[in-house]
């Protein structure tokens, strides 16, 4: 009787100690993967892990009705714009979601509840709100969470294990994918008119890949968005219906649409470019996202990725010059693919 007695109290003592632990494994598990995807995209890791809390409450197989997955609940097109292969996995769930974080702090001049309000309802929503926080009671919950957990998370004595210098590339990678500055037809956007976007890439590496290139865009805001990888195919979307008011559709966050077309073969110092062109169709600025990914013919390679997001402001035009009415791409190249069209 004695040792029994013994035996429970020795058992009330280790759940008394082990209990708050056990309750806290959820929060912790994942702080070495925070920390370094935050470090990578030079944000704070107070900051990531409060989303994830307000996203999935540390459930890395979370997934919405709309079909948000993983710890940072990442929409199906988002995942195909970063590159995703498992949403479910929490390593590349946090870097993804940590780094399409980053773009949109970065597309919103570092505006930390503008950029939470854009992951929330979508970036175009924000825009649409005149560059506040929508009156969306599900987006606005979602901004005051966030911030209350960053707090939490910042207070002195949770700082998370290991803390790095933001903004500091993972030990041992070296970018060897290189992209120069876009460079835009025209610096604002105007109903009707053709606006291109050439982008120019280069495999600096010693190894021979392929290449990916993808437009992320919101497609009830153009009448024509075409993509034209020079020296491979192009892929041209047109709206489903071009009839009924413009002004009526589904809300921007459901209608961004992927584009995306690749280079199989991509030699080491080799520069590749990309055009891509579209028709504004209603008179709002114009945001999507680009990406280029990179992979190495050798599996050991770590896949190289470059993402940024386009913002063109909307300008009224008083007349609309005829000679933009014609899409065109640049003439093909020897061995090229005529153009395809593609619907969605």
């Amino acid at each position: 009787m004695r040792s029994l007695l013994l035996c429970s109290l020795l058992g009330c003592v280790l759940w008394w100690l082990v209990a708050p632990a056990l309750s806290m494994t959820g929060e912790v598990l994942y702080d070495q993967v925070i920390v370094h995807a935050a470090a990578s995209y030079g944000l704070e890791p107070a900051l990531v892990k409060a989303v994830i809390k307000c996203e999935s409450r540390f459930d890395p197989r979370a997934q919405s009705p709309r079909g948000a997955q993983g710890l940072m609940q990442l929409m199906p097109g988002t995942q195909a714009m970063l590159g995703v292969r498992s949403p479910f996995d929490p390593q590349h769930n946090v870097a993804a979601g940590t780094r399409y974080l980053a773009m949109l702090k970065q597309t919103f001049n570092g505006d930390l509840r503008l950029a939470l309000a854009a992951y929330n309802a979508g970036p175009q929503t924000v825009v649409e709100a005149g560059y506040t926080v929508p009156a969306i009671p599900e987006t606005q919950q979602y901004v005051r969470c966030v911030a209350l957990a960053y707090e939490h998370y910042r207070q002195p004595g949770l700082a998370l294990p290991g803390l790095r210098q933001p903004g500091l590339p993972p030990a041992g990678v070296r970018q060897t994918l290189v992209v120069s500055p876009l460079r835009l037809s025209s610096q604002v956007a105007q109903v009707g008119q053709r606006l291109t976007v050439q982008l120019e890439a280069t495999n600096t590496s010693t190894r021979s890949g392929h290449g990916v290139v993808m437009v992320n865009y919101p497609g009830h805001l153009v009448s024509f968005m075409g993509l034209h990888t020079v020296g491979h195919e192009s892929m041209v979307q047109l709206p489903v219906s071009s009839a009924g008011s413009p002004g009526q559709g589904v809300p921007a966050a459901t209608t961004y649409q992927l584009l995306w077309s690749h280079w199989p073969v991509w030699a080491p110092g080799e520069r590749r470019t990309a055009v891509i062109a579209l028709v504004p169709r209603l008179a709002q600025d114009m945001m999507f996202h680009l990406s280029v990914v990179f992979d190495a013919a050798s599996a050991a390679t770590v896949s190289q990725r470059w993402s940024s997001v386009v913002r063109i402001p909307f300008q009224a035009a008083a007349l609309v010059d005829p000679r933009h009415r014609a899409l065109y791409f640049p003439t093909p190249v020897s061995g090229e693919q005529r153009l395809q069209k593609k619907s969605r």
